[in-house]
């Protein structure tokens, strides 16, 4: 669970299951290991009612890969070991969790380690407060390829500060009624939503910007209505039967379920609700439909929470979504800030899954004899019945988007909205506020008890797009050619391929790497050309424009140099200059960052005369180079390319735009002839 662990816990229900089973203690812990079948960048969610594909019985926690401890597999696994830990005396425990790669610990379905993401055997430590007697215990682990290890050491309390020990055997036991059950195969898992920047999938970094740090209490005031009984942490325990929870509530990373609650005042969040959750702050939203009450949290806060005030007359309102509001037909997102004008039109700017719960509650509900609902409230067995929100990993596709005349407001259109289920509304790029801030938070989870039945958003007409995939009377006249139309894959077939391939599609004027296709090339060769087209990358993406390629010696980069297509701000290639968008890839950086935020198109010039090259992004010459020069053969020699004889040599060859596993739009792709003249600028 790398990336929604601490916010669906769907972990932290079955280590509920797995570790209160009433069955004799052995000594011991139980491993279990999931074949998973192909490459992970952070542990997995598994799809419910898997059985492992082998279990086995350790004495510690201390797995590696020379002693074969977890044969049979080598790599692309999934591994959750499960037992119980004996504690003698209490006190702050230290924790050490070696790992290759990813692994996370909980103890009583606390967050004690999150060490998750590729990485090699290194340690990472964390503790907790224990009281004598028996803890549960569970550790997932990731292996996407190489050496394996998965170590658990700990530090007691009356132990030497700078010394872990392995947890000896005797401290550890297991339930020997946990079932045993395995099956072959390759196990299915939920695919991982995205972790981007802080408060994209991630906690927000620090206090709100739109607050000022004072010493002393908050300004807001604790609220009644506001009880443990009514807001609720998804994995802790349920309200009582005939309640309801008006929220369900993400859990912080590590941290403790709703400690304190504050109502805003004077503020412009006025009347909304800050739950703080050990150092973190959600901001919840209620509004009530149909008498029942049900609402919407927002990522708020990180750090202290007790010594915030109101905004300063001087400090500018934080763009984000204010508030969330269910309608018969989907939701009507209110900003803090208009939108930029090109924001705000795509239904695919928003991604929308819906997770089910059950409650005590709605049990009895659905019973009409009152002396069946009085039975069902009272019977134990009914809290079995009671399942916390848990994704599923369907998204809800958005049918159409309405920005307001003010574009503060927009409404999807949404349909098979189901009641019973925290809606996931997640903002994808593009996003900004017309002064071009991204949101704090891109994240809100809407707990949608009951759809109204009357209350309707308005669908309107999106704006006209403007003109594209075409030519102008100047650029016909100059000799230019589409190598594009917009609405067919006419001119294109994948690379070593006589067919257009099923992972990219035409779509709204683009042509869209959609799934796994493998990269495409034109069916035409050119030698010196000056090449026009525009990009977008998904958040975290990565593509590339290659030129003179030629197919009969292996990969596009065997032999056409790269233009770099890529999100810098979190791709890890972005880090390096070299590698960045707008670079010849590994071999010259640009001059700077020339990149549109994520989500917008960039406008991308690559001219090839003779052994001259220039890049071109956004207006700005941001590499130029000669090929086949002595400095050409020096950066050649000294990098990885040095391995492909042919590589930047071909003098005629394709364009070819690739396929790095992520989603990526070309339009407006159209090319000149030159002649033997260098092209100068």
């Amino acid at each position: 669970m790398p990336s929604l662990a601490a916010l669906i816990l769907p972990v932290v229900v079955v280590a509920s299951s797995l570790a209160s089973g009433t069955g004799e203690r052995q000594p011991g812990l139980l491993v279990s290991l999931y074949d998973i079948g192909h490459g992970m960048h952070a542990i997995p969610e598994l799809v419910p009612n898997q059985s492992p594909n082998v279990i086995k019985i350790i004495p510690t926690l201390e797995l590696r890969t020379k002693r074969g401890d977890f044969a049979p597999f080598e790599g692309n696994f999934y591994t959750e070991v499960t037992g119980f830990l004996m504690i003698d005396q209490f006190g702050k425990y230290a924790f050490r969790l070696i790992s290759d790669d990813g692994a996370i610990l909980w103890i009583d379905e606390k967050l004690v380690i999150n060490h998750d993401g590729l990485h090699g055997a290194v340690p990472k430590d964390g503790d907790i407060l224990l009281t004598a007697g028996e803890h549960g215990l569970r550790v997932v682990h990731f292996e996407s390829g190489g050496d394996e290890h998965l170590e658990l050491q700990w530090r007691q309390p009356d132990a030497d500060d700078a010394k872990f020990a392995l947890i000896p055997a005797a401290a550890l036991t297991y339930d020997n009624a946990v079932s045993r059950e395995t099956s072959p195969g390759k196990k299915r898992i939920i695919p991982p939503l995205r972790r981007g920047l802080p408060g994209d999938g991630t906690p927000v970094a620090g206090m709100h910007p739109s607050f000022v740090i004072k010493s002393g209490r908050s300004t807001g005031i604790s609220h009644p209505e506001l009880s443990a009984q009514t807001m609720r942490v998804i994995g802790e325990p349920l309200p009582p039967a005939g309640t309801r929870p008006y929220v369900w509530l993400p859990q912080s990373e590590g941290q403790k379920p709703p400690g304190e609650y504050w109502k805003f005042q004077d503020t412009s969040y006025e009347g909304h609700f800050l739950v703080g959750i050990g150092n973190s702050g959600h901001r919840v939203v209620i509004e009530t439909l149909e008498d029942i009450k049900q609402g919407c949290v927002h990522r708020f806060s990180s750090g202290r929470l007790d010594v915030f005030s109101h905004p300063a007359s001087t400090r500018e309102q934080t763009f984000e979504m204010l508030a969330v509001r269910a309608m018969t037909n989907g939701f009507e997102i209110e900003f803090t800030k208009p939108l930029d004008p090109r924001c705000g039109w795509e239904p695919e700017s928003y991604y929308i899954e819906q997770w089910p719960f059950n409650l005590k509650s709605e049990i009895s509900d659905s019973t009409s004899e009152p002396e069946t609902q009085a039975r069902a409230k009272s019977e134990p067995e009914a809290q079995a019945r009671v399942h916390p929100p848990r994704r599923d990993g369907v998204r809800y596709p958005v049918k159409s988007t309405s920005v307001s005349p003010g574009r503060k407001k927009v409404f999807l259109e949404i349909e098979n909205l189901k009641p019973s289920h925290v809606v996931y509304i997640r903002l994808l790029p593009p996003c900004y506020s017309v002064g071009g801030d991204r949101p704090w938070s891109t994240e809100a989870w809407y707990t949608l008890n009951v759809i109204p039945w009357n209350l309707y958003g308005k669908v309107q007409t999106p704006p006209e797009p403007e003109p594209r995939n075409y030519l102008t009377a100047e650029e016909k006249a100059a000799g230019w050619r589409l190598l594009f139309d917009g609405q067919t894959a006419a001119g294109w077939r994948g690379y070593k391929k006589d067919h257009f391939p099923d992972g990219w599609i035409v779509k709204d004027g683009c042509l869209v790497r959609v799934g796994p296709g493998g990269d495409i090339a034109t069916r035409d060769e050119f030698d010196n050309f000056e090449l026009s087209l525009e990009w977008r990358i998904a958040a975290a993406g990565n593509s590339g424009i290659f030129y003179r390629v030629n197919e009969r010696f292996g990969w596009p980069w065997e032999s056409g140099p790269e233009m770099q297509v890529l999100d810098n701000a979190e791709h890890a290639d972005g880090r390096n200059p070299k590698t960045s968008a707008g670079s010849n890839y590994a071999l010259h950086a640009p001059v700077r960052d020339a990149t549109h935020p994520i989500g917008f198109f960039n406008k991308v010039r690559i001219v090839a005369d003779g052994s001259h090259v220039e890049y071109w992004l956004n207006g700005v010459k941001v590499v130029e180079y000669e090929l086949w020069s002595d400095e050409w053969k020096k950066l050649v020699a000294d990098s990885k390319f040095k391995k492909w004889p042919n590589y930047g040599l071909v003098k005629k060859g394709r364009i070819v735009l690739q396929d790095h596993g992520d989603e990526v739009w070309y339009r407006n792709i159209k090319i000149r002839p030159l002649g033997g003249n260098k092209v100068t600028r």
